[in-house]
């Protein structure tokens, strides 16, 4: 993957997590932020609908 490319996608992860309320994102590796942005996600599913069964 290109630089620039890599760099584009963490500007994304890190704007998403923002979105989500996260700002801690300082010194994170691209993985890291993945990660973060994954678990902020899971965390807003709301079980009690019924699409959401499988959770």
């Amino acid at each position: 993957m290109k630089v620039s490319e890599l760099d584009f996608e963490t500007k994304h992860v890190i704007e998403q997590l923002h979105n989500l309320g996260f700002k801690d994102t300082d010194g994170l590796s691209y993985e890291e932020l993945v990660s973060k942005l994954a678990m902020a996600r899971a965390v807003e599913v709301d079980i009690t609908s019924s699409e959401n069964k499988c959770f």
